[in-house]
């Protein structure tokens, strides 16, 4: 088929009211969405109970991809490919018509984010992370070892790593997203059954570490062609003020991954544990 006919639907998620470009490609998504089979109650899932709808409900497509309401991927030809994300003020929609999309897909089966440097390891940040307990995450890696042993190595290299792959975006071919979907909530749902005491959000967290270890695994092990591109942050989605300059210029001062930034955080950290 060529890429001209394929079909292609970008679901943008949200739980309030916002902004959304004027364009064919992009449709508002709600996460507490209660029609069908949905997880809408189970907030603790947050943007993922999204996805689980479109998977359960949706009849298929060729491409299918997630943006959240306050970011997307940044499809520009010159888009800047070292930094992983930089802050705007609202999306640009000359970026996300069928022509562009069609244009950065060809050749493709996935579309991801770049990785973000963390100067620390995925073990490491999570642990540390307001909302999160490295408990959660041990647990996650034991069902990873016992239910899925081919995912093993990925998993060990990708928490062991020192870049993170955030915000649960991508675009991918719907077979591709079929078999992730399987795999992901297969995964969480065990988490859950294990974990009677979760916390608010914690399937939504680590549902962000468990994409970054299924790409890994589809890098190396599977028969799939692959991009990354940064993320673009907004500021403005909605009528409220939001500190756009204080943002973009502390981007421009220390940039995401970059040591300056890692030294700020480390600082901050130092400062915190001494309290």
């Amino acid at each position: 088929m060529r890429m001209a006919d394929e079909t292609i639907r970008i679901y943008v998620i949200t739980h309030k009211e916002f902004s959304l470009p004027a364009t064919e490609i992009l449709t508002p998504i709600r996460s507490d969405r209660r029609t069908g089979d949905h997880i809408a109650t189970e907030e603790a899932y947050c943007e993922l109970r999204a996805q689980y709808w479109i998977w359960k409900n949706q009849e298929a497509m060729d491409y299918v991809g997630f943006f959240h309401f306050r970011r997307y991927l940044d499809l520009r030809k010159r888009a800047v490919r070292h930094i992983p994300y930089h802050i705007t003020w609202r999306p640009d929609p000359s970026l996300y018509t069928i022509g562009r999309l069609r244009e950065s897909l060809a050749g493709y089966d996935l579309i991801a984010p770049l990785p973000e440097p963390i100067g620390e390891t995925v073990w490491i940040r999570y642990g540390e992370s307001s909302g999160h307990r490295r408990k959660d995450l041990e647990t996650v890696f034991r069902i990873i070892v016992e239910n899925y042993p081919e995912y093993r190595s990925a998993a060990e290299s990708y928490l062991n790593g020192t870049e993170e792959y955030y915000g649960n975006i991508y675009i991918m071919k719907w077979q591709l997203f079929q078999s992730y979907c399987q795999w992901l909530f297969d995964i969480l749902r065990e988490f859950d059954r294990r974990t009677p005491d979760r916390l608010g959000n914690t399937d939504g967290y680590l549902g962000e570490r468990l994409f970054g270890i299924w790409f890994s695994y589809q890098k190396n092990h599977g028969d799939i062609k692959w991009t990354e591109v940064p993320r673009i942050h907004f500021c403005c989605y909605d009528d409220k003020k939001h500190p756009f300059l204080a943002l973009w210029f502390f981007n421009l001062f220390f940039p995401p991954g970059s040591k300056r930034r890692h030294r700020i955080r480390g600082f901050l950290k130092k400062r915190k544990n001494e309290r």
